[in-house]
């Protein structure tokens, strides 16, 4: 008696398993990108938060040196003064009147006006 003993896959199962796929595909690949855009944003707030961190320190650091409180002059690299360095993705360009500083990613641009403020630009 001869039995038939084929090994493997029939092309319905095969199908399924590529459908399935697909499938988990078309539900993880949005949630990617929902999570590469979120951290951009969280690191973008990082950097925002530090550099304003790093501004009123180094008022701090004036004030108990010289008496008054101030912060870095335009047009005067102020980023090297109150960051070790400048991130990853960030230019800053410096003029006579507002230094401005673009997130690389999606082009924000924040405005240092000389006293302390380090805000989005309009």
């Amino acid at each position: 008696m001869k039995t038939n003993n084929n090994k493997g896959f029939t092309l319905i199962e095969l199908i399924m398993v590529i459908v399935i796929l697909g499938i988990l595909a078309a539900v993880a690949v949005p949630k990617f990108f929902s999570i590469t855009t979120e951290a951009h944003t969280k690191n973008k707030q990082a950097v925002v938060g530090n550099i304003r961190s790093g501004l009123q320190l180094f008022a701090a650091n004036k004030l108990v040196k010289t008496g008054t409180r101030s912060f870095p002059a335009v047009n005067d690299a102020f980023l090297d003064s109150v960051l070790d360095e400048i991130p990853d993705g960030w230019t800053p360009t410096y003029a006579a009147v507002t230094d401005t500083v673009t997130y690389d990613a999606d082009g924000t641009k924040y405005l240092y006006d000389g006293a302390g403020s380090f805000t989005a630009a309009p």
